[in-house]
């Protein structure tokens, strides 16, 4: 309680000798003593580096005033902030060094941490949904649990994927919050961390990631209306040494992000366009192909094809070994598919229908991570050109898909 005496600031503290008698009163005592002592609670966020330990940088600046101005009163938890503008400042104004959990020791990839709250406990940093930045880096981290996409377990780590923007209603924004984060990331080139937890599961640290680009597609907000959602496109690399980078995360640096028109323009020929609409679209954006616009056109490639097999699969599953599709619709009220490549991206597999089916998630799984991927492979590309055949026939004599 305040005695009405004078209140010592921040910037009263000017003595480096009362900073290093806080310290050595905060290892005689012990963290939980010294911090009852003062009120304060452990921080979260900015240590003093002392000999290899982290120590409680805003209370020990407390002490550090009460130690300088014995005649002043205390200073409380609420009464300063311990960050960048506040304790941390004064302290290194000091010559004193202040790091956060994630400087010392930062996440390792394959690290698992039981929730977000789990997570913030051992790097700091709020608890935001969505995107974040751990204090004292520029580095981001993304974040995707059973509510995303990847409900179940995570994605492909070896081509490229998506991650859906923040905001759950109306059309998605590039300024809106995290969403901010990511486009930084895009526009900077600097490697982000992508976090998975599955149902049921722990967070982890599965990989590095660069984000490539962005497209605008169609989704559901949480009011049930339809709106344009940001799908960035994270490409999976081996660690934050662009040289060791995959050459389309290289050149992701250099790309001008696809608005919201070219999408529409590239993907969707017309409002319900037919699968023949988008095979042909997808022979016009290879004609066009320029070495320096070369992912700009994959990207829009990779829509059109992924929408030409829904299409074409009609809402079942294209494996002929399908034991039955999953009874409950998806979020939209379509039907539960995976458009997969039949062979991989990374292992020179195309964008285009004839190495893509719609499967399952059973199939999918099994495909995937199955003992018998090559007879997969060969019934998959037998199964994907008749399917295309039938299409391509029922289109040209004058039906749609």
């Amino acid at each position: 309680m305040r005695s009405g005496g004078s209140v010592a600031r921040l910037s009263d503290l000017t003595e480096s000798t009362a900073v290093e008698g806080a310290i050595s009163e905060f290892r005689r005592l012990g963290r939980e003593d010294f911090l009852d002592r003062y009120g304060f609670g452990e921080s979260r966020d900015y240590f003093i580096l002392d000999g290899g330990d982290l120590i409680d940088s805003k209370p020990v600046v407390a002490a550090a005033l009460a130690l300088q101005h014995p005649a002043a009163e205390r200073l409380g938890p609420d009464d300063f902030t311990g960050g960048i503008s506040g304790a941390v400042r004064v302290l290194r104004s000091l010559g004193f060094t202040v790091v956060t959990r994630a400087q010392v020791k930062p996440p390792l990839r394959g690290a698992r941490y039981r929730d977000r709250a789990a997570v913030r406990a051992a790097f700091g940093g709020d608890m935001m949904a969505g995107p974040i930045r751990f204090p004292g880096e520029d580095i981001v981290n993304l974040f995707s649990d059973a509510s995303g996409p990847y409900a179940d377990e995570s994605p492909s780590l070896t081509e490229t994927f998506g991650y859906r923007g923040q905001g759950q209603v109306g059309d998605q924004r590039v300024d809106y919050r995290a969403n901010r984060l990511i486009e930084e990331a895009r526009t900077s080139g600097t490697p982000a961390r992508f976090w998975h937890r599955p149902k049921g599961g722990e967070f982890t640290f599965e990989c590095w990631v660069v984000v490539e680009n962005r497209v605008w597609v169609e989704g559901v907000g949480t009011d049930g209306q339809e709106r344009l959602e940001i799908d960035w496109r994270l490409t999976p690399v081996p660690s934050t040494d662009p040289q060791e980078w995959p050459e389309p995360a290289r050149l992701a640096r250099t790309v001008t992000p696809l608005t919201r028109e070219e999408v529409a323009g590239a993907a969707e020929v017309s409002p319900s366009p037919t699968y023949g609409e988008l095979v042909r679209r997808l022979a016009d954006l290879e004609r066009t192909t320029e070495p320096q616009t070369v992912r700009r056109i994959a990207y829009q490639r990779q829509y059109a094809a992924r929408r030409a097999v829904l299409i074409r699969s009609a809402g079942q599953c294209e494996s002929e070994r399908c034991t039955g599709m999953p009874a409950e619709p998806n979020r939209k009220g379509m039907p539960i598919l995976d458009v997969d490549h039949i062979v991989e991206l990374s292992q020179g597999g195309a964008d285009h229908p004839l190495n893509m089916v719609a499967l399952c998630p059973n199939c999918h799984a099994a495909k995937t991570r199955g003992q018998h991927a090559k007879r997969w492979e060969k019934e998959l590309r037998r199964i994907a050109q008749a399917a295309h055949d039938r299409s391509r026939l029922a289109a040209n004599e004058g039906s749609t898909v």
